[in-house]
């Protein structure tokens, strides 16, 4: 996928995501604290995840609510989200779908 998110766009989480479904935020750098852990983000806003899961670009997206996580653990209010899992919304675009 190369939808390619720019910072200070507005997404919509999906809402067969294993955590902050359906969760609208804002795209944004990743906060010191976790690039401490992590490195540095390709173009400090987004990093290659590798997991059981296979392969996924992520983005750092900033909730517009505090979000628990598929444990349980939470709230938490941003995350790396994968960037196959975001909708950008359009200006004006309600988050939520009826």
């Amino acid at each position: 996928m190369d939808k390619r998110l720019g910072a200070g766009d507005r997404v919509r989480v999906a809402d067969d995501l294993f955590w902050a479904q359906c969760a609208p935020g804002t795209i944004s750098a990743p906060p010191n604290a976790v690039t401490a852990i992590s490195g540095t983000w390709d173009g400090s806003l987004t990093r290659q995840e590798h997991s059981a899961l296979g392969t996924n670009t992520v983005y750092w997206v900033w909730f517009d609510e505090p979000q628990y996580d598929g444990d349980g653990d939470g709230p938490h209010r941003g995350g790396s989200i994968w960037e196959n899992a975001l909708t950008i919304l359009k200006k004006n675009e309600s988050a939520l779908r009826i």
